[in-house]
This record gives C-alpha cells, structure tokens and sequence, in this order.
C-alpha cells in the first residue's frame, strides 16, 4: 500500500510555483519598464535632432536672407554708379555741344 503524503510536498510545489511565477512577472515587469525608457529616449533624441535641423535651417535661410540684401544692395550701387557715369557723359557732351555752338 502506498504512503499518503500530508501534501507539504505539494504545497511547496506551488508555493515554488507561484514564486517563480512573481520572479517571471517582475522580470517582464522591469523588462517593459526598460524599453518604455528606451522608447521615450529614442523620441526625445529625435526630437531634439528635429529642433537643431530646425534651428540650422533658420540660421540658413537667415544667412541667405542677408546675402541676398547685400548682393542688392551691391547691385543698386553699382546700377547706381553707372547712372552716375551716363550722366557725367551726357554732361561732358551737351558742355562740349555749347561749347561747339558758342565758338561757331
């Protein structure tokens, strides 16, 4: 005939049991908790990538910006200048016509 346990040994099978089950859970637990972590560094990085790609670019357009007023203002000198000069010739010349009609 067989021996009949008291059952501590299966009350220790599933205190075990349920032990190892606490450890697994924590063990997920502390996993998740990781890649969240991971997951919400990785965002922030991005988004601190997009608020420098955006802050280079305005220094960019800022710096075009600037070019694009001096290269004008280059330009209206220089239109500038060559009127200046067109009208010194046409100048010299009526002087030079009245001068020319004065002596005939």
């Amino acid at each position: 005939m067989a021996r009949r346990g008291s059952g501590l040994r299966t009350a220790i099978k599933v205190v075990k049991a349920i032990d190892r089950a606490n450890k697994q859970a924590a063990r997920e637990t502390q996993r998740k908790e990781k890649a969240r972590q991971r997951a919400e560094a990785q965002a922030l990085r991005e988004h601190e990538k997009g608020v420098r790609e955006a802050q280079r670019e305005l220094k960019r357009q800022v710096r075009q910006q600037q070019s694009a007023a001096k290269q004008a203002f280059k330009n209206a000198l220089s239109n500038a200048n060559e009127e200046y000069q067109d009208r010194c010739e046409e100048r010299a010349a009526l002087r030079k016509q009245f001068i020319q009609e004065v002596l005939r």
